[in-house]
């Protein structure tokens, strides 16, 4: 095998995997604004809490709802109840209660979810 077949064989083998990865990204969360989680109000409390991948929770008169997706590669975060903050399991990227980027790899902020709040349920768009 001469070099330039190696060497094609390399550029076509990295060309599928990085098309397979974006592939399954795509697959994986799918188009954004289509599916609705519906919560009923009652079991939302006032710390953060993880609902149907959804992070929610009350503040004085209003609700507080992100992606409970790490912005870095989806993994789903945890709330670290001492530090006050959401931890990323996977690669430890840190976000703070407004879902700003403490801490990366992850350098985008949570998302935040759209809602509506009727007859005792929140209906978020995911």
């Amino acid at each position: 095998m001469n070099r330039r077949k190696f060497l094609n064989g390399i550029l076509w083998f990295l060309i599928t995997l990085i098309g397979g990865k974006l592939l399954i990204d795509f697959l994986k969360f799918g188009p954004e604004g289509e599916e609705t989680v519906v919560i009923p109000l009652e079991n939302v409390g006032n710390s953060p809490a993880v609902i149907d991948g959804v992070i929610i929770w009350r503040s004085r008169d209003s609700l507080s709802v992100f992606s409970s997706h790490c912005t870095h590669l989806g993994c789903i975060l945890k709330f670290d109840r001492n530090e006050g903050i959401f931890e990323c399991p996977c690669h430890g990227s840190r976000f703070s209660i407004d879902g700003n980027v403490i801490h990366g790899p992850a350098k985008k902020p949570l998302r935040k979810l759209d809602y509506t709040v009727r007859d005792g349920k929140i209906f978020v768009k995911l």
